[in-house]
């Protein structure tokens, strides 16, 4: 048998810093970090960072020709603090998809000016229910939910360094599972940027010099609307333009495969229908010939949701979602198999090779 992928170090860093939706500093901070030697790069007004694979200065929009554009986005489905009660308990707003039956009895990372406070959101044990059968059935809104982080009072709070407008994930739990797989909160799209970072890294010790643009983008805000790569389809001039990001896969028992075809450890994906974008036939059918051509695995999705693709599409180019299928998506346990992130990485690379000039 074949020696199995593994985990490693710059996937589980990706994954395990904190950032939601306009609060995505510190994965903007390691991705800079993370970026080849050589590889120049831009941060916009909304904090999208650029790389792209050339040496010198990345040149402006209207300067480049028309070229080629990856994006992965960095922020994560996570809460703002809204108010601390007078007993010390945190009152938060959810930023993205985020499913309350996802969150009662988890841990959390409070992420303040200073530092992180741990807590947990609470959770009423049946023995304190007065209707059993109905209570345990009820879902709550994540607005009637509290983080408990262990103060007394709203002073006690204010003493740790938390305040209204800060924000919390849910605690990440990130190991490996039998047969390849990895588990862990915000692979939707940490991944995703992995894949990124790994493709660049490789093209840039291949010495590859495409001769128009092709960019590295890393977004903002992609999961309360899309909202960093609606910025970048309006400055850039792009003749091709592909979201790397998740997709829901169906493949386990009590959900419906009519749902999503996607199945994980079968491949990278393309991701041809969903909410947000429909793909033509002959766009499709060239990248499945070029990802036969590098016998890279590779699987043909529809499913729900959507990507940072639809901005672009709007804008004219051609586009793609290069996915990698995930289990149990926006939940603290994530899963996907590290071999289809590889083969994502694998085609991200074919691609640039292709129609990079």
């Amino acid at each position: 048998m074949d020696a199995l992928p593994r985990m490693d170090a710059l996937l589980e860093e990706l994954i395990r810093v904190p950032g939601i939706p306009g609060h995505e500093e510190q994965v903007r901070d390691l991705v800079q970090a993370r970026l080849p030697d050589g590889v120049s790069s831009v941060t916009d007004t909304m904090g999208n960072l650029v790389a792209q694979l050339t040496n010198g200065d990345v040149p402006g929009p209207a300067e480049a020709p028309s070229g080629l554009m990856f994006v992965a986005h960095m922020d994560e489905i996570g809460f703002l603090v809204t108010h601390v009660t007078p007993g010390g308990f945190l009152r938060v707003k959810p930023l993205g998809g985020i499913d309350p039956r996802t969150v009662f009895g988890q841990a959390v990372r409070v992420v303040t000016r200073d530092g992180e406070v741990p807590g947990v959101f609470t959770v009423t044990p049946p023995h304190l229910m007065r209707d059993r059968a109905k209570e345990m059935k009820a879902v709550p809104k994540i607005d009637e939910l509290l983080i408990d982080i262990g103060a007394e009072s709203a002073d006690d709070a204010a003493e740790l360094g938390v305040a209204v407008l800060d924000f919390a994930v849910l605690q990440k739990h990130v190991f490996e599972l039998a047969g390849g797989r990895i588990c862990g909160r915000a692979l939707d799209d940490r991944a995703g940027c992995y894949v990124l970072l790994r493709a660049l890294e490789r093209l840039v010790a291949e010495k590859a010099s495409p001769s128009v643009p092709v960019y590295f983008a890393f977004s903002v805000q992609e999961e309360v609307g899309l909202r960093g790569a609606q910025l970048l389809a309006r400055k850039y001039d792009l003749s091709h333009a592909f979201a790397i990001d998740s997709t829901s896969s169906a493949d386990w028992p009590g959900v419906d495969p009519a749902l999503s075809s996607a199945r994980v450890g079968a491949g990278a994906a393309l991701r041809v229908a969903d909410n947000a974008t429909v793909i033509p036939r002959a766009f499709r059918d060239e990248l499945r010939a070029l990802a036969e051509e590098h016998a890279i695995p590779l699987q043909i999705v529809f499913g729900g949701g959507g990507t940072d693709a639809r901005p672009f599409q709007a804008a004219g180019p051609h586009v793609m979602s290069l996915a990698f299928p995930v289990r149990y998506t926006h939940s603290a346990v994530e899963v996907a198999a590290l071999s289809d992130i590889e083969a994502t990485v694998d085609l991200v690379c074919a691609i640039v090779r292709r129609y990079g000039g």
